[in-house]
């Protein structure tokens, strides 16, 4: 069968252009999605996940104010919109507290969450006993400032200064009602009693040392004073002068200490009060590798001294990369009788903490729970830079294959290798997580080969495939798959500055995309064509990579810079920035997105139409599930079998181009 008697050439194929742009009607979009997720089974993606961390999240519409950031919870009418456009999942980023000045949420707490994302217009409801009245006058709110194009940026300092003074007022109202005796007021004091007797083995600690922190005005605790700095370790090991210090703290400090608590209770709360939202859809948490200043200070008897996790190479002039994240104690790991040891229970913790709010989640780094690059912090020297900084040197890493801790004494007993199948999985399976559905960040280099061995053959966990440097046709299908994430720059910007393709052929090799897009005899006439147009158009290439993920695996994730055609970046990795982690969809997103799909002869509609992608991802199906058969046999199959090949990839199509035109139409 020809492709010209195929119904249903997508855009991205035909390359017709259109100049219009509308939303989707009401009553069209219970099919729109239908005929979405059929094309989606068709491809056999199961699950499809937008990666967008919480700070990045639109203002909620109903809000009477936005604090300058974006918060991951309650936003029904964001996540309707992804359902609406075939997605069921959102991978996140870590969503703890923050360190002091400090905006990475891979630096964050495992168990204080971030108060940045509380939502304050629902404390005017009655479930909150209206402790914000209706016309407060909230300080310093609304000054969203967007882009000249579709992206504004979260303001951490002047949400941070928002939050603090909306949760005093909160907690000051809170305070008076409860004394007044308040019926709704008293019900949120019992809430908030649980709350603190469930989770006084962390939240005591983090209150006092909060507080410790304002004298000081970080919570970076190497500037502290001795006594400050080991306060916790001091009292856990039962010395009279830190518990008499501590408690004295908790005096002085009392109110403080309390708000503390209140703001930790009142995002806590939140969260949890999501499930409406989430309803059919997955919320992917983020376990991240590392842990914030006040985790480090309050479990430091879990640590290596001076040992810290870091990348053997990547950082200035290559040199190594020095996260400074402590390393877990080997020997702390397991009690003789193999129970959990308390670094193992730390890790468990960590584990039911990060999935508590979600069904699913992303094991940050997970070559670190097998073979981490250790170095020892006192040991590393600057030796020689340039503008971007200094190279490092590392004492002995040279002698390594990796960082790993046999090779240097520290875990003569391999207890590392039993993380993952004696302390991960079992609690991911006890928390309702299945760990061949999680997303295992396996990215990097396996220099002992010990990750390959253990988590991918003997355990037969899923890892990660980056169509940025690898081939769709290669993935593996149980891997999760994504051009870029939450690191990488948006694929337009890589694309048009040709960064993208630098160095990586393999991936971008235009006679292959030709072939995955338009495979088979069937597409011999056209293929030369259409890889012109790849190698001459910016943006069909983009659209050639998208159509690839959509055919690699079973599991795939897309960055909501590249969805919603953003042509900034949300991080740098390896660098502090000011606009590192502050990437934010604008006020007026929705509308945003659909002028992006208008005329492919406009600078900026960059914004991926799923109904396009998806038509030409299944047309491409269809003919390689034909190819296939006639490469096996050498030999053309009979035309009965190729009609019944493309019959049903044709209903799907005809109703994706349907939609594809749709999304173009003038707005009425």
């Amino acid at each position: 069968m020809r492709v010209n008697n195929v119904v249903g050439l997508t855009n991205a194929i035909t390359g017709r252009n259109f100049a219009f742009s509308r939303k989707l009607k009401e009553n069209e979009k219970k099919d729109y999605t239908a005929s979405i997720n059929e094309a989606m089974d068709y491809l056999g993606i199961q699950n499809r996940a937008m990666i967008i961390h919480g700070a990045s999240f639109p203002a909620r519409k109903g809000m009477d104010a936005d604090t300058g950031i974006g918060s991951p919870y309650n936003n029904k009418e964001f996540i309707d919109f992804l359902k609406l456009h075939g997605f069921n999942g959102i991978q996140l980023g870590p969503t703890g507290k923050l360190n002091r000045g400090d905006t990475s949420p891979y630096s964050s707490s495992v168990f204080a969450k971030n108060p940045l994302f509380i939502d304050f217009t629902l404390l005017k409801d009655k479930k909150y006993a209206s402790i914000l009245p209706e016309g407060y006058a909230y300080v310093a709110l609304n000054r969203i400032k967007p882009e000249k194009e579709n992206y504004t940026r979260a303001d951490y300092k002047e949400a941070e200064e928002n939050v603090k003074e909306l949760a005093k007022v909160a907690y000051d109202n809170f305070k008076e009602k409860v004394e007044a005796q308040d019926d709704d007021a008293l019900k949120l004091k019992a809430e908030f009693d649980d709350f603190t007797e469930k989770n006084a083995f962390w939240l005591d600690y983090y209150a006092v040392l909060d507080s410790v922190a304002n004298k000081y005005g970080t919570d970076f605790y190497p500037k502290w004073q001795e006594d400050d700095r080991n306060l916790i370790q001091n009292v856990k090991k039962g010395d009279e002068y830190a518990i008499s210090y501590y408690e004295q703290l908790k005096n002085h400090n009392a109110k403080d200490i309390e708000l503390y608590k209140f703001t930790q209770f009142l995002i806590d709360k939140q969260s949890k009060e999501d499930d409406k939202t989430r309803e059919d859809f997955t919320y992917i948490s983020d376990l991240l590798v590392g842990v914030s200043s006040f985790d480090e200070m309050i479990f430091k008897d879990v640590f290596l001294e001076d040992w810290k996790i870091g990348a053997r190479d990547g950082g200035v002039l290559n040199s190594p990369q020095l996260w400074n994240i402590p390393v877990v104690n080997p020997n702390k790991l397991f009690n003789r009788d193999g129970s959990l040891g308390p670094a193992g229970e730390f890790i468990k913790l960590k584990i039911k903490k990060a999935v508590q709010d979600a069904s699913n989640i992303r094991v940050d780094h997970a070559f670190g729970l097998v073979d981490p690059f250790i170095y020892k912090e006192s040991s590393v020297h600057k030796i020689s830079g340039n503008d971007n900084g200094k190279r490092v040197e590392v004492p002995d890493v040279k002698k390594l294959k990796s960082g790993n801790l046999s090779q240097l004494g520290i875990d003569r007993r391999h207890n590392y290798l039993r993380i993952v199948p004696d302390i991960v999985l079992p609690a991911l399976k006890e928390c309702g997580v299945d760990p061949k559905t999680a997303v295992w960040e396996d990215l990097g280099y396996d220099a002992t080969g010990l990750y390959d061995k253990i988590c991918r053959h003997e355990l037969g966990l899923p890892g990660i495939d980056v169509l940025l440097w690898s081939r769709g046709e290669n993935a593996n299908k149980n891997n999760w798959a994504y051009v870029g994430c939450h690191d990488n720059e948006p694929l337009r910007m890589g694309i048009e500055s040709g960064r993208a393709m630098k160095d990586r052929e393999y991936a971008w090799n235009k006679d292959y995309l030709a072939w995955y897009v338009k495979p088979g005899y069937d597409n011999d006439h056209i293929r030369p064509s259409y890889k012109r147009r790849i190698e001459n158009n910016h943006k069909e290439l983009l659209k050639a990579k998208f159509i690839e993920l959509l055919r690699s695996t079973k599991n795939i994730q897309i960055s909501f810079m590249d969805f919603f055609g953003i042509n900034k970046r949300f991080n740098t990795p390896g660098t502090v920035g000011e606009d590192n982690w502050t990437l934010r969809m604008a006020p007026d997103w929705e509308d945003k997105y659909y002028k992006n799909l208008e005329n492919s002869e406009s600078r900026n509609n960059w914004a991926l139409n799923m109904p396009e992608l998806l038509s030409a991802a299944v047309k491409a199906k269809a003919d390689f599930d034909i190819a296939q058969k006639e490469y096996a046999i050498e030999s053309s199959i009979p035309r009965y079998q190729k009609d019944k090949i493309h019959s049903e990839a044709n209903k799907i199509i005809s109703k994706l181009d349907k939609y594809s035109e749709i999304l173009k139409e003038k707005e009425a």
